[in-house]
């Protein structure tokens, strides 16, 4: 089967909607290199064509757009990596295409409507933050959950989780905590919503548009006066005040002694506690420390940052193990090399170094050979 479907569909003024879906349902559409540069070719062709009004991104099924990365498959290539060089250069990439693509859409000429229902995770997120008009639904999930595989939010995460009001994107990326379509649009992460069963129907709104107008123009006039979703209820919103009090701490060793203190009695930050306490301590240092450090960066200097960092944390064993209890043994029951209290600054400055492979990368290194 093909990793990505890709489709045209006739519209008014000799224009057309090009249409993209990721298609790999049983692994809830995540990414792989292959995936990937499929869809960053079939993009940059569709951006050459004058006859491409706009691109519409979606994934196969009804349970996710896309649920992140293949991890297994990135796991597997580190195991199977004959020496360090080798195990580098796969991590490498995967990371370079991951990370570039989400860069290459966030700049993107002509619009692209991502239908983000259902599962939204990891590389996931950094789709649907790129892309110019994102829709949820009233069945959105979005995470950052990197924390428990011994990683960190990356495609972009270090970016667009400082979009969210009054510092809860540190929160979401701490504690890997789920939120649904109404914090999605809270944190500017999304721009519409619609009823999960109305896909069809949105697309054919677009489809029956005046494509004689600019196309960013045509889009938002489409999308802004069709129903919302009924969304959930915001749980950044409903939890501000203790979310306020976590994030002004000055360590992440702080702020989740104050989650600690404060998750009785409230499902959703009793599941953000017990993701802590599960959760990878080197992991939830580095999304801290990398929040702060890039609070002003842009976003292609987020992703050049995370490049190393992520190169870093998956060459070394947390990643390896973290993989292992989630998703292999899935026993759930991961050996973390450090302890929470463990975690400093100098042990976190050793994934910022550059080694001599490393110092080679960057994004414009990508190949789409």
């Amino acid at each position: 089967m093909p990793l990505v479907l890709f489709s045209t569909i006739p519209t008014s003024h000799n224009q057309f909607i090009a249409i993209a879906t990721l298609n790999r349902p049983k692994a809830l559409n995540a990414q792989n290199t292959a995936l990937i540069i499929q869809l960053r070719q079939q993009l940059e062709t569709w951006q050459n064509d004058d006859s491409i009004a706009m691109i519409w991104l979606d994934g196969s099924g009804d349970k996710a757009f896309c649920a992140g990365g293949d991890i297994r498959e990135l796991r597997q290539g580190v195991v199977d990596a004959l020496n360090e060089q080798q195990a580098h250069e796969h991590v490498h990439e995967f990371f370079a295409a991951e990370y570039y693509l989400c860069e290459y859409l966030s700049r993107y000429p002509k619009p692209v409507v991502c239908w983000a229902s259902g599962i939204v995770m990891g590389g996931g997120m950094g789709l649907a933050n790129a892309a110019s008009h994102t829709i949820v639904t009233e069945t959105t999930m979005m995470a950052m959950p990197e924390i428990s595989i011994g990683l960190y939010p990356d495609a972009g995460g270090t970016w667009f989780l400082q979009k969210f009001p009054f510092g809860s994107g540190r929160f979401l990326g701490l504690t890997g905590a789920r939120f649904n379509g109404r914090d999605a649009l809270l944190g500017n992460l999304a721009a519409y919503s619609r009823p999960s069963d109305s896909r069809q129907e949105t697309l054919e709104a677009l489809i029956a548009a005046d494509w004689s107008m600019p196309a960013h123009q045509v889009v938002r006039q489409t999308l802004n006066p069709l129903q919302a979703a009924a969304l959930p209820e915001s749980q950044i919103l409903a939890n501000h005040a203790v979310l306020q009090e976590i994030v002004s701490q000055a360590t992440f060793q702080d702020a989740l002694t104050i989650l600690a203190h404060n998750h009785a009695d409230n499902n959703w930050l009793a599941q953000a506690h017990e993701n802590t306490q599960n959760g990878c301590p080197t992991s939830m240092g580095l999304i801290w420390r990398l929040m702060e450090d890039l609070k002003h960066a842009s976003l292609a200097e987020c992703i050049e940052q995370e490049l190393i960092v992520s190169q870093q944390c998956c060459t070394r064993p947390d990643f390896l193990e973290g993989v292992r209890a989630l998703l292999i043994d899935k026993d759930k029951n991961p050996q973390w090399v450090k302890s929470i209290a463990q975690v400093n600054r100098a042990w976190l400055d050793t994934f910022f170094e550059s080694s001599e492979y490393l110092a080679k990368t960057s994004i414009e290194s990508v190949t789409l050979a």
